[in-house]
């Protein structure tokens, strides 16, 4: 395959996580830039938090932004702002119809996240890191590895904007989108991607490196240099 032109890449991470859930994209993209989820101000809605995003990313020039469960919201709404060249879901959704009817059943409960002890929840997900434990269920040691780093506070105003997510970006650019067919977080039949890696769960960035990789590759690429002919 022709390695198409560098562009910026701009990947926001799973719930409240840090850059590691990226970690094989960034061996594999040296432009890659993973943000560091900004600290909600109180009040903060996901268009003022967006908005914020957005202003320290305008200045980057041409550019594919996307992400990975709620990162993947945040990058749809951030799309909206600066008009990025193409935006790229991995393991995440296009519209809040697409979220699992669990996750629309819990809309009632938004009142209760404040509640939930995340430390303490933390703290019992430290045996699911261990290395044993990765090679027996990979999909759940991804998922305990983001949660173990995400910080509290950012992670309940993740949850409550998850649940209040009633909007569908209108963009001007291409949405492509790669999906595990066992994804338990976000189902895969409730939503239709371009690609779907077979076997794949919700952190498919670490479980399935290379499928991800040939993912963005070839989606820069259709952007740049015009669809790929095998």
């Amino acid at each position: 395959m022709i390695e198409p032109p560098s562009i910026q890449l701009i990947l926001f991470s799973g719930l409240a996580a840090d850059e590691t859930v990226f970690w094989p994209q960034k061996l594999a993209f040296p432009q890659l830039i993973v943000p560091e989820w900004p600290i909600p101000l109180e009040n903060d809605t996901l268009d003022t938090y967006c908005d914020r995003i957005a202003n320290e990313l305008r200045s980057c020039g041409d550019v594919a932004i996307g992400g990975a469960s709620f990162g993947g919201i945040i990058a749809l709404h951030v799309a909206k702002r600066i008009h990025p060249m193409a935006v790229l879901l991995i393991g995440s959704v296009r519209s809040p119809k697409e979220l699992s009817r669990f996750a629309r059943l819990c809309r009632p409960l938004k009142p209760l996240i404040r509640f939930v002890p995340v430390g303490f929840l933390q703290l019992c997900c430290v045996p699911v890191e261990w290395q044993p434990f990765q090679k027996v269920f990979p999909h759940l040691f991804g998922l305990a590895r983001q949660f173990r780093r995400a910080n509290p506070r950012v992670l309940k105003w993740s949850l409550a904007r998850i649940l209040d997510w009633s909007l569908t970006p209108t963009l001007d650019c291409p949405v492509f989108q790669i999906h595990g067919d066992r994804d338990f977080v976000l189902p895969m039949r409730y939503t239709k991607p371009d690609t779907i890696i077979c076997g794949g769960g919700h952190v498919i960035s670490l479980t399935h490196p290379v499928a991800v990789n040939d993912f963005i590759r070839s989606s820069i690429a259709q952007v740049t240099m015009g669809p790929l002919v095998d």
